[in-house]
C-alpha cells in the first residue's frame, strides 16, 4: 500500500534559517497505529540491521522513515567532488552551509537524495563515500548543520505522517533525546561482515571484518556525538535473527510502549 506523504526538505544556505521549504500531498491511506507525531529512532553499528528494519517498521506502522545516514554522505560526496580536504574542518562546515540538499520521498515512501539538483541517490552508496564519511562525520560544523536538518525533518514527517523512525548512530542519544521509543540493534562483527558480504558478493569477508571493526572503534571514541546505546533504549541483538524477526520484535516494542 502505498504511503500516505509525499515530502520535500531542503537544508537551507544559513543554518539559521529554520523554516524548511516543503510541498506535501495527502493521499489516501491506512490509519497510523501508533500514538500522534511518535518518534521512533534505531542506532547501531554498520551491519546491525539497522536501516532495513528501520523501513521495514516505518511501513508495518503507516508512518515515516527517516534515513539520516544519507545527509552525510550527501556532504561527503559533495566534498570528494569539490576537492576539499577531507581532514579540514572548516572547509567541510562551509560546505555543508553552501549545498542545497534535499530529500524526497515519494508516494511510495521511497528516498530519493538531491544535491545541487541532481539525484545523487545510488552515488551516495558507493564505497569511496562510504570509506570517506567518517571525516564529515566527525566534523562538529557539519554535524550542527546535519543535526539541525534531522530534527527539523524528522518533527516535520513525524507531524505529516503520524511519526517517525529516525535510523542512524546518534539518533536517540543527540538528535531526538527525547524519543517516545528508542532502540539500539548490535550483532557480532563475524555476522555483520556476513551481512554486508551478502550485500556485496565481490567483497573479501576479511577485509570487511576489519573495515567493520576500524569503524566500530573510531564511531564508538569519536568526540562528537559518539556511537552510544541511548539512555532507555531497548537493545536487541540481532545476530541470530532474520530481519522478520527483528522487526516483529521492534513492532512488539513499540506497541507495548503506547
Amino acid at each position: 500500500m502505498a504511503a500516505k506523504y509525499s515530502l520535500i526538505f531542503i537544508i537551507h544556505r544559513r543554518l539559521g534559517d529554520h523554516t524548511p521549504k516543503r510541498c506535501s500531498r495527502y493521499t489516501a491511506g491506512r490509519k497510523c497505529c501508533i500514538n500522534p507525531a511518535m518518534i521512533i529512532t534505531i542506532d547501531g553499528p554498520a551491519g546491525s540491521g539497522k536501516s532495513t528494519a528501520a523501513r521495514q517498521l516505518a511501513k508495518a506502522l503507516g508512518v515515516a522513515h527517516l534515513d539520516t545516514g544519507a545527509t552525510y554522505r550527501a556532504v561527503t560526496l559533495a566534498a570528494l567532488r569539490a576537492g576539499i580536504d577531507l581532514e579540514d574542518e572548516r572547509a567541510l562546515t562551509d560546505l555543508a552551509g553552501r549545498i542545497d540538499l534535499r530529500l524526497e520521498y515519494d508516494n511510495s515512501g521511497e528516498l530519493r537524495v538531491i544535491l545541487d539538483g541532481q539525484d545523487v541517490s545510488r552515488e551516495i552508496r558507493t564505497a569511496e563515500v562510504a570509506d570517506n564519511s567518517h571525516y564529515v562525520a566527525c566534523s562538529t560544523g557539519v554535524r550542527e548543520v546535519l543535526v539541525a536538518m534531522q530534527r527539523r525533518v524528522g518533527a516535520e514527517l513525524a507531524a505529516e505522517s503520524g511519526g517517525v523512525v529516525a535510523e542512524g548512530r546518534d539518533q536517540g542519544s543527540v538528535v531526538f533525546p527525547d524519543a517516545d521509543v528508542k532502540f539500539y540493534l548490535d550483532a557480532s562483527c563475524e555476522v555483520r561482515a556476513k551481512r554486508r558480504c551478502d550485500e556485496m558478493p565481490e567483497a573479501d569477508y576479511e577485509q570487511v571484518l576489519r573495515a567493520i571493526r576500524t569503524r566500530d572503534e573510531r564511531d564508538s571514541t569519536r568526540a562528537v556525538a559518539p556511537l552510544i546505546k541511548p539512555d532507555g533504549a531497548v537493545v536487541i541483538d540481532t545476530t541470530d535473527m532474520n530481519i522478520e524477526e527483528v522487526t516483529a520484535e521492534l513492532l512488539r516494542q513499540v506497541r507495548s510502549a503506547q
